[in-house]
């Protein structure tokens, strides 16, 4: 499995690094050694011979494998609804040169997750409003001309972040478990948008709320740790779920024992990402950063 980090700058693809550790668990297992059957060496001929038509220069008519791999973006890769598109665009673009992205993981769009701990903030003050979250998301959505599925799921997610809000504003109080079902919005909204204008420009996508793919954790509010098991609760839910399409995943968040949202702490997206990969076996994860440029 890989690991690589790239940068979006100026709309530009600009990788910045990657390194390919030999085993995932750091240890190397113990594997026997076999003398090779005849069929493996039939195909170690036949790779010979790959490798020859390509020194000549000539076009293997057979085609090639793809790269299986893990997406992630951040929330200023996410900000605006150009921003969006460009990244759609972007995935599309990598499954042109050979890429299967198994799951692509997002973060709320750009400043959601500040805006959503300010309207806490507001709330236990007395005043509820999620007026500049809401307008983002819509203009994001009428500029695509989104279909009313996905208008619908997104305006359900925002008016039940506003009833939470007056709850908070009602009893005064705004505990950890609480501030992780808020914050959680911003990701669950993000992930409906992205996996819309994919369907839009011919990618087949799919939205999912991380649990909803064996993101679990332990009850550690603010900062949970994933739990032993959600290895298996990923590849059993991602054994479900078409090769061909993309499963576009919340970052940042995860269920844990009783079905309470919980989040994974600071670069919680990044560890979202990296356990999907692990979990599946995949070839690599694409970790994706948002910078001025390069020095």
């Amino acid at each position: 499995m890989k690991l690589s980090i790239a940068c979006l700058a100026s709309s530009a693809l600009l990788p910045v690094m990657g390194f390919q550790p030999g085993f995932r668990s750091g240890v190397a297992p113990s594997v026997p050694i076999r003398s090779p059957t005849r069929l493996q060496m039939a195909d170690k001929i036949n790779d010979y011979k790959k490798g020859l038509s390509k020194i000549n220069g000539k076009e293997s008519s057979e085609k090639q494998a793809r790269t299986s791999c893990v997406f992630k973006f951040g929330g200023s890769s996410l900000a605006d609804k150009d921003r969006i598109d460009y990244v759609a665009n972007l995935i599309k673009d990598q499954i042109d040169e050979g890429y299967q992205p198994r799951a692509v993981v997002c973060s709320a769009m750009g400043k959601t997750t500040n805006n959503l701990l300010s309207a806490g903030e507001f709330a236990l003050e007395g005043r509820v409003s999620v007026e500049a979250i809401r307008t983002l998301h819509t203009n994001t959505m009428d500029a695509f001309d989104f279909p009313e599925t996905t208008r619908g799921e997104v305006n359900a997610l925002l008016d039940e972040c506003e009833q939470m809000l007056t709850g908070v504003k009602m009893i005064q109080e705004l505990s950890p478990k609480s501030l992780d079902q808020l914050v959680s919005y911003g990701e669950r909204c993000s992930v409906r948008i992205m996996a819309a204008r994919l369907n839009q420009i011919g990618v087949p996508a799919q939205s999912f709320d991380a649990w909803e793919v064996g993101i679990l954790t332990d009850s550690q509010f603010g900062d949970a740790k994933l739990l032993p098991e959600h290895e298996g609760a990923v590849q059993r839910a991602f054994d479900r779920i078409d090769k061909n399409v993309v499963a576009v995943v919340t970052g940042f968040i995860g269920h844990d024992p009783n079905g309470k949202i919980t989040t994974l702490g600071r670069g919680g997206s990044d560890l979202t990402a990296t356990a999907l990969g692990a979990s599946l076996g995949i070839d690599e994860i694409q970790v994706w950063k948002d910078v001025d440029g390069i020095l």
